[in-house]
């Protein structure tokens, strides 16, 4: 009987967990974890972080006080002034789909102000679909974006900070920097 009883808590806690729109376990990613000097550069690079391990496509851990916006003691940065789309992606899938994802975001420093969307892939990565809307309001504190995108199944995301091209050959290209922090995924 003691068994059987053991048998059902566990059951239970592991249906709470697996529950409808409750936040994944270790989220919300708050790239807390490793610290700036492993990933000090915008080189491309993968980096395990809390939740797993994220490719950072031009992209670093930054934690310069009043310049980079984060939560606790550090956030992502994505670079300016690029071509092409620079991001920020997990390598790895959410089983439960996703009815939610919250993202904090703001511009570093006193850049301009830049576009980006979040990208959810249902092929482990092989293509991407934007979620929601464009992004284009990152001001110099952080914002937080709040997407519903109703996935069943497998699922990862990425941030795709665009390529507008650099506001040194066209003073009307807005693509400053941009930073990311405390992504929360809720499953579906």
């Amino acid at each position: 009987m003691k068994k059987l009883f053991l048998l059902m808590m566990l059951c239970a806690s592991n249906y709470v967990f697996a529950q409808k729109g409750s936040l994944y376990a270790n989220f919300p990613e708050q790239f807390e974890s490793p610290d700036t000097s492993a990933k000090s550069r915008y080189k491309s690079a993968k980096v395990d972080l809390k939740s797993g391990n994220w490719t950072f496509d031009d992209a670093l851990l930054g934690a310069l006080e009043n310049k980079d916006r984060f939560n606790g003691k550090q956030s992502v940065r994505l670079q300016q002034n690029k071509d092409r789309s620079v991001y920020l992606q997990m390598n790895f899938d959410l089983p439960n789909g996703a009815s939610k994802v919250e993202v904090a975001y703001g511009t570093f420093q006193k850049d301009r102000t830049c576009t980006w969307r979040l990208e959810a892939s249902t092929d482990k990565g092989k293509t991407w679909t934007q979620v929601g809307a464009d992004i284009s309001d990152p001001e110099p504190t952080l914002k937080v974006a709040t997407f519903t995108p109703d996935i069943k199944g497998k699922v990862r995301f990425r941030i795709n900070k665009l390529g507008l091209g650099s506001s040194k050959e066209d003073p009307s290209i807005k693509n400053g920097r941009l930073n990311i922090d405390d992504l929360a995924v809720y499953q579906n």
